[in-house]
């Protein structure tokens, strides 16, 4: 604290003796006379209060301007403040296509960036000319870019749906059978059979693992669409696909889905996987996971975008180290998938409004969170106060290394941290820290998944200028989700019968009559402009 506040005051006596000076593009401060701007942000649990945060402070020394702060929460804050005709200087809140364009396009509450961008904003300008695919997606269909950005060059995130089994079970599955980690779908049927029949977990009970078990309520953790990938490619949402060439498909309702769902009901009934994957919520599930005393575990296998999604360091000792995950593995028909969008973290973020008295002051403000600098302020904090260089190898393999000297996920008034404004992520800044928390475990989960990549095809951000057609889209896409999910469950738990012809063609049937084909048009105007 007392150092953070030391950079400050150093600050202070610097901007003292330049601000006379009215500074060029791209030098702090912006301003040669105090200003002010109002910002509205999302409220984090982990700031307590963004007036008086140590960052702030900074902030302002830095720049001359000081910033008036609104907090919004709860659901449905954003379009109320949107529609309310009294808007902020700048939203620095993430939007969603349909809002830009409705709040951009039509109503001109976003005022566009571009020639803002190109003029006053020397960090934007460099990231969108080194990235042109940034600039290409962010901008609207009318021709203007209405938002910023924030990246996540997170390649864990490119594949939601990996399966996580226990280290020690594995390895004393293979030490016991002689086999390797499962890499078909028999051998991975062949280690859940052992995994059921065998006190894994040493505690006298060979009857109390449960060799396979998620929920349908956390990210990644349905592991059925793990499974089905070894049939035909799945995505972890809505069930479609694309084509190169921009046309939509179907995979629900495909001879290979069936086959999928006819194996993993097999898998269920054989006891392989828990019935209460089905009905249970993440809290549940960790509740079973977490345990420090090995002989109580008796999950096997989990799924998750990664392990962090259910194991819990605060619960258990070494949590990383208790699941690694294991290849995509390979059908009967030799299908191996591990399917992504092929995109890595790209979100529209903060935008300056038409209230907004001196759009140029604004866009300096935000221009600093671009900056490497910028990045490090926000992922990091403070150096020798939040962090400091190691010389040990990072993530990635670089030395030195950024090291943690404080705890990131707890209330605290020093930091930002990345939701607070506009930014570009770059790997070096996510990898480039000391290996010693959660990140390298999702850092080598994800490299397990590189080599079987499937890509989904549909564009990083899609737009569409038409807000009646979205809307109906997102109603459309609720109704087949929801109705796709819930008889894919009924299959895999014998609420219908997979194998029954009768039943499945009930289900053709149905998807037909709700209008599958209209929907998938629907999709292909929305994201391809078809």
């Amino acid at each position: 604290m007392k150092k953070a506040l030391t950079v400050i005051i150093a600050l202070a006596m610097i901007m003292s003796m330049s601000a006379l000076a009215v500074p060029d593009q791209g030098t702090y401060p912006i301003v040669s006379e105090p200003a002010e701007l109002s910002v509205t942000v999302g409220q984090d649990a982990r700031i307590e209060d963004y007036a008086t945060n140590e960052t702030t402070l900074w902030y302002e020394q830095k720049t001359g301007i000081h910033v008036n702060w609104t907090e919004g929460s709860g659901d449905g804050w954003k379009n109320l403040a949107l529609a309310s005709g009294e808007h902020p200087d700048i939203y620095s809140i993430p939007f969603s296509t349909d809002e830009v364009v409705q709040y951009g396009t039509n109503a001109g509450i976003m005022i566009p960036l571009e020639d803002l961008i190109d003029e006053h904003a020397p960090n934007i300008k460099a990231v969108l000319e080194e990235r042109p695919d940034i600039r290409e997606a962010i901008t609207a269909p009318d021709g203007h870019i209405y938002t910023l950005f924030r990246t996540d060059p997170a390649t864990y995130i490119l594949v939601r749906n990996k399966l996580y089994v226990m280290a020690d079970w594995l390895e004393k599955y293979m030490e016991e059978t002689g086999n390797e980690s499962p890499v078909t779908w028999e051998e991975l049927e062949e280690m859940l059979l052992y995994f059921r029949d065998n006190d894994m977990n040493g505690n006298g009970d060979p009857s109390d693992e449960i060799p396979m078990m998620g929920t349908m309520a956390t990210d990644g953790g349905d592991f059925t669409t793990y499974l089905l990938n070894a049939f035909t490619a799945v995505p972890q949402y809505h069930f479609l696909m694309a084509t190169e060439e921009g046309e939509v498909y179907c995979v629900a309702n495909t001879d290979e889905y069936r086959e999928g769902i006819k194996w993993i009901r097999h898998l269920y009934d054989e006891g392989l996987i828990a019935e209460e994957t089905f009905i249970q919520d993440n809290s549940q599930l960790q509740s079973l996971v977490n345990k420090n005393d090995a002989s109580q575990r008796v999950v096997g296998s989990f799924g998750g975008f990664w392990a962090g999604v259910t194991v819990s360091p605060a619960s258990m000792e070494n949590a990383y180290d208790v699941y690694d995950p294991i290849v995509p593995i390979t059908g009967p028909e030799g299908a191996i998938n591990a399917t992504t969008s092929g995109h890595l973290g790209l979100d529209l973020v903060g935008c300056i409004t038409k209230d907004c008295k001196d759009p140029v002051l604004a866009i300096k403000w935000l221009d600093f969170w671009m900056s490497d600098e910028g990045m490090i302020m926000i992922d990091y904090g403070f150096e020798d106060v939040n962090w400091e260089w190691r010389d040990v190898a990072a993530i990635n393999g670089n030395t030195p290394s950024r090291y943690f000297l404080t705890n990131r996920n707890v209330l605290q008034n020093t930091t930002w941290y990345v939701s607070s404004v506009p930014y570009y992520r770059t790997e070096e800044s996510l990898f480039g820290r000391t290996p010693t928390d959660h990140v390298p475990y999702l850092y080598e989960g994800a490299n397990v998944y590189d080599d079987y990549y499937t890509i989904t095809n549909f564009p990083v951000i899609a737009w569409c200028s038409d807000v009646e057609l979205i809307a109906e889209y997102n109603e459309l896409q609720i109704q087949f989700d929801d109705y796709m999910q819930q008889a894919k469950v009924q299959f895999i738990t014998g609420a219908l019968d997979i194998e029954n012809d009768a039943d499945w063609q009930n289900y053709l049937d149905t998807l037909d009559a709700m209008g599958l084909e209209y929907y998938m048009d629907v999709v292909e105007k929305v994201n391809f402009g078809g």
